[in-house]
């Protein structure tokens, strides 16, 4: 039960920052680099990607298994963003 409170805590606090961060963004125009829908899609795939990660680590809090998931995923969200360019 511990480890599912942790994982809505950590669902909503990333969806309640993403949602922040936009209706602030419409509102401040910052000097940040805009991305674009291209860029964007393939940034909410890798937060999808580690959102599920994440979840599947914490059901089998296990060393070797958290091993198993987080490496091949840090390759393929290295593998997504760098085809932005």
């Amino acid at each position: 039960m511990r480890y599912l409170l942790a994982l809505l805590t950590a669902i909503l606090q990333i969806f309640f920052s993403t949602l922040i961060n936009q209706l602030t963004g419409l509102l401040v125009r910052s000097h940040a680099r805009t991305l674009s829908r291209k860029e964007r899609v393939k940034r909410s795939w890798v937060r999808a990607i580690w959102l599920v990660a994440g979840t599947l680590m914490l059901f089998n809090p296990a060393l070797p298994v958290i091993m198993i998931i987080a490496l091949p995923t840090t390759f393929l969200s290295f593998m997504i963003l760098d085809e932005m360019q």
